[in-house]
């Protein structure tokens, strides 16, 4: 496993990269570190692909944009610069914000990519209505209005050597001793501008009379139309696991859509039950061979 950088325009991407074969894209969340990928990573170089997992925009100094742009827009451009680089042709995995940014990826540019595998977050495209029937999910997400606040949330995120941070993992992934992945995350948002960017993903939310905001609905209501796996933890305590009784629609998903709620694993399932996400990931590329139109 070696550390590499990705490129997208003036932006240089830092990254996990092992194998040699498919590509696959993995992306983290929030407050999380492409570093934390490593599981995945060395499982999939292991199993004959090339895996490659990137920071998200702004979770390195050199790939925070000098016009702040943190939409989901520019996001999905990064995914698909990265795609062509890597041949134009990709198996993407999303964890939290990744996931979000996989599913809009998929419905904008399907010929750049042979399969999506989400975790954590459920099918976007029915979310805002499924979030007024899971009534919890309400209060769960209330932290996404405070992160949009100036300042404050910088504040309380940071003070006590990122406690805030600590606050959210265990609050999110329950019954879980985090260990050396929570300290991988704290690092990499204790970099320069990283936890300012980090909250810009959220600021980014309400600016919805942007072009960019236009963009990132339209592809969120369009079908997913490449396999698709989705995988949430039973005990996820940031995504309430009963909102996959009202986003999950097979007619959104024409090229197949397969679920699976992990037990005993929270919002991190990835980190909390490692070797079963892997074998569910590397069981969904084993039946997505490539397709792409390259």
């Amino acid at each position: 496993m070696k550390q590499v950088e990705l490129v997208h325009d003036a932006l240089r991407f830092p990254a996990l990269m092992s194998g040699d074969g498919e590509p696959v894209i993995l992306l983290h969340g929030f407050p999380d570190s492409y570093q934390n990928w490593q599981h995945q990573v060395s499982a999939l170089a292991d199993a004959g692909y090339l895996a490659v997992a990137p920071a998200l925009r702004g979770y390195a100094p050199g790939c925070q944009p000098s016009d702040g742009d943190y939409s989901l827009r520019a996001a999905v451009d990064d995914v698909c610069a990265f795609a062509s680089q890597l041949g134009g042709c990709v198996h993407l995995v999303g964890h939290d914000w990744g996931a979000v940014v996989g599913y809009l990826a998929a419905a904008r540019s399907p010929e750049h990519f042979s399969s999506l595998t989400t975790l954590a977050i459920p099918p976007v495209r029915r979310l805002p209505g499924a979030l007024l029937r899971v009534p919890e999910q309400l209060l769960l997400s209330a932290y996404m209005d405070f992160f949009q606040l100036p300042l404050v949330p910088e504040w309380t995120l940071g003070r006590n050597d990122l406690a805030g941070i600590e606050w959210l993992w265990r609050r999110w992934s329950p019954d879980w001793e985090p260990g050396e992945a929570l300290e991988l995350a704290k690092l990499t948002l204790s970099q320069p501008g990283v936890m300012r960017a980090a909250l810009g993903w959220y600021r980014h939310l309400p600016k919805v009379w942007t072009s960019a905001h236009r963009d990132a609905r339209t592809w969120m209501a369009s079908p997913i139309t490449v396999p698709t796996l989705v995988m949430v933890g039973r005990k996820d305590g940031c995504m309430s696991p009963r909102l996959l009784d009202h986003t999950v629609n097979e007619r959104d998903f024409p090229a197949g859509l397969r679920v699976e709620q992990i037990s005993g694993a929270g919002h991190f399932l990835h980190l909390e039950r490692p070797g079963r996400i892997n074998d569910l990931l590397l069981s969904h590329l084993a039946s997505s061979p490539s397709a792409c139109s390259v």
